[in-house]
C-alpha cells in the first residue's frame, strides 16, 4: 500500500522567481536556491528578517526584492549616563550597517556566480519597536521584558516584535522558524527550553484578539529537554483554524532542522489567511 502524501505538499507554494520563463542556464533551480541561501546568510546574528525574496531576471540584468523586518531588542527610554555614552561602542553587531555591509558584498558574489552584467537589490525596510504592539499585550509580557530578566530573555522584546507582525500579516513563516530555529538551538538547558516555550505560547494567546489570520500552527518534535533512553518531545501550538486537509486554502508551511545538546529537532510551521471573497450585487 503506498503511504499517503501530505496535503501540504499537494498545495502549490510560491514561486522564488518572478521573471521570464527560460533563465538560460541548466541549474536553474540551483541558482534561485543559492541566491536565496545567500540573502539570508546576511542576517545571520541580527535582529533582521529577509521576507518575500523575489528574483527577477531580464537580458543580463537581475532585479531582487525584498522586505527587511528592523527590529529592536532594545527599549528607546533606556536611561544612558554620560559614562555609557564615552565608552559604548560605536559598531554594533545587530545595526543596520552590517547588514547593508553584507548585502553589499552579496551582491558582487551573485553577479560572479551568475555571470550577469548587473545585479539590483530593492529592499522595503520595515522598522517596529515594542510600543508598536497594543498596550494590554505588552502588560501580559511585562515579566519576560523588564530590565533584570533582560539576559535570560535576551529575545523578549523583538520576538514579541516579530508575534505581532506575524498575526498582522507582515511577516511569513520563514521569519517564526528562523527565530524557534536560533533560540532553540542557543538553549542548551532544560530549564531555559521551557521557559522559550512557555514565552511563545504567553505571546500568541496575549496577541490572540488582535490576529488577521485564519490560523497557526506550530510543532516542535525532539530531544530538546534532557529525557531518559533518548525519548523525543512533541510539543504543540495552535491558535485559530487550521484546514490542512482544504487544498483551496492559502496555508503558508515552513520546515526546519536544527540541533542541540540532546539531538536534533524539526520544526514545523503552518499560517493560514484569510480568503477575500467578493459579494456580487444584482441590480434588479
Amino acid at each position: 500500500m503506498a503511504q499517503k502524501a501530505h496535503p501540504t505538499i499537494l498545495r502549490p507554494g510560491n514561486n522564488l522567481y518572478q521573471g521570464c520563463t527560460h533563465w538560460d542556464e541548466p541549474r536553474f533551480y540551483f541558482i534561485l536556491s543559492t541566491i536565496k541561501k545567500l540573502m539570508e546568510s546576511c542576517c545571520l546574528g541580527t535582529t533582521h528578517y529577509l521576507d518575500k525574496i523575489q528574483v527577477n531576471r531580464h537580458l543580463g540584468l537581475i532585479l531582487i526584492e525584498a522586505n527587511l523586518i528592523h527590529l529592536h531588542f532594545r527599549s528607546k527610554r533606556r536611561l544612558k549616563s554620560r559614562r555609557y555614552k564615552e565608552n559604548q561602542v560605536k559598531s554594533k553587531k545587530q545595526s543596520w550597517t552590517v547588514v547593508a555591509c553584507r548585502l553589499q558584498s552579496a551582491l558582487k558574489l551573485i553577479q560572479k556566480f551568475t555571470g550577469t552584467k548587473k545585479v539590483t537589490l530593492r529592499i522595503n525596510r520595515l522598522k517596529t519597536y515594542t510600543r508598536s504592539v497594543p498596550k494590554p499585550a505588552r502588560r501580559q509580557m511585562a515579566y519576560f521584558t523588564k530590565s533584570f530578566n533582560h539576559i535570560r530573555y535576551d529575545y523578549a522584546r523583538y520576538g514579541m516584535q516579530l508575534m505581532y507582525l506575524l498575526i498582522k500579516k507582515k511577516a511569513s513563516a520563514a521569519s517564526l522558524t528562523r527565530f524557534l530555529t536560533q533560540n532553540i538551538c542557543s538553549r542548551q538547558r532544560r530549564k531555559r527550553h521551557y521557559q522559550f516555550l512557555a514565552y511563545i505560547k504567553q505571546g500568541f494567546q496575549a496577541l490572540q484578539q488582535y490576529k488577521e489570520i485564519q490560523g497557526l500552527k506550530i510543532q516542535i518534535k525532539g530531544r530538546f529537554t534532557h529525557k531518559a533512553k533518548g525519548r523525543s518531545r512533541v510539543w504543540k501550538y495552535q491558535m485559530g483554524q487550521m484546514p490542512i486537509s482544504q487544498l483551496n486554502k492559502s496555508i503558508q508551511a515552513d520546515y526546519a532542522q536544527t540541533q542541540t545538546g540532546y539531538g536534533s529537532v524539526g520544526l514545523k510551521i503552518w499560517i493560514c489567511n484569510w480568503e477575500k471573497t467578493t459579494i456580487n450585487i444584482n441590480a434588479t
